[in-house]
């Protein structure tokens, strides 16, 4: 995920940089500050965990040692968090966000929501880089890439909207190895789409290996509940089933 700052916010922290490195300057900008760290999902998912495990610590690694206080706004898969910090947050270096990878790319194709242009933002960092990978229930018997592209209807995946990179990935492994999918949107965090392929709601999910590390997760896995399909390669995950095929070992050479 990717925590980005307007260009008057990123000038403000380069100062405070700046100016912890002179003898002579008594004071920090972020002496007795609060940043706001905005989280663009719902409580329980990856991004909000990863949010606020960062704003335990970024305040030890800024000079002024400002308070970090974590709160989320949800909608439109990070839309609606990323129009907030462009539009409505003040460029004062006090607010920061954590927002999902892939919204950058509703700008290019031209999402009428989107009110915002990413290139006037920069990013900070990335807390994320874990690989993604398409998971489906086992009783689906969606357990390959042979059967989703057999599948008579559509396979149903569970996602938060147009904006995440769940849709963005699942519709690309559609493109690449020739299968439909069918959106299932409108949930509000990772844990409801947890509870809507539970629900029988979707059969599958397109997420990252680190959702593993979290309930009900490790239970799906040992009890052989879902089944990893395929993986983000071209190196393998630690945390899948090492039999977990990458998208190198399976796509047609042309797209390679």
């Amino acid at each position: 995920m990717i925590k980005y700052f307007s260009p008057r916010i990123l000038a403000a922290l380069a100062l405070a940089y700046a100016a912890s490195s002179l003898a002579a300057e008594p004071r920090s900008f972020y002496d007795g500050k609060t940043i706001n760290l905005i989280v663009s999902t719902s409580p329980g998912g990856a991004t909000d965990i990863a949010g606020r495990l960062v704003s335990r610590y970024l305040g030890k690694y800024i000079p002024g040692h400002p308070n970090i206080l974590a709160q989320n706004m949800a909608g439109a898969g990070g839309i609606v968090s990323a129009n907030y910090l462009y539009n409505v947050a003040k460029p004062d270096g006090l607010t920061i966000l954590a927002v999902n990878r892939a919204n950058y790319l509703e700008q290019i194709v031209g999402r009428p929501e989107v009110k915002l242009d990413f290139r006037k933002l920069n990013w900070i960092g990335s807390f994320n880089r874990a690989p993604m990978m398409i998971t489906c229930r086992k009783d689906s018997g969606l357990t390959t890439i042979e059967a989703l592209r057999a599948a008579k209807n559509p396979p149903r995946f569970g996602e938060g909207g147009t904006g995440s990179i769940s849709y963005v990935f699942s519709n690309l492994m559609g493109e690449i190895f020739d299968f439909k999918v069918r959106h299932v949107t409108g949930y509000g965090s990772a844990r409801e789409i947890d509870l809507g392929i539970e629900r029988g709601e979707a059969d599958c999910r397109a997420t990252t290996d680190i959702a593993l590390v979290r309930p009900p997760w490790p239970t799906w896995a040992q009890q052989g509940f879902m089944v990893f399909v395929v993986q983000q390669g071209p190196t393998k995950s630690g945390l899948l089933p090492q039999s977990t095929p990458t998208v190198y070992d399976l796509a047609p050479p042309a797209a390679k």
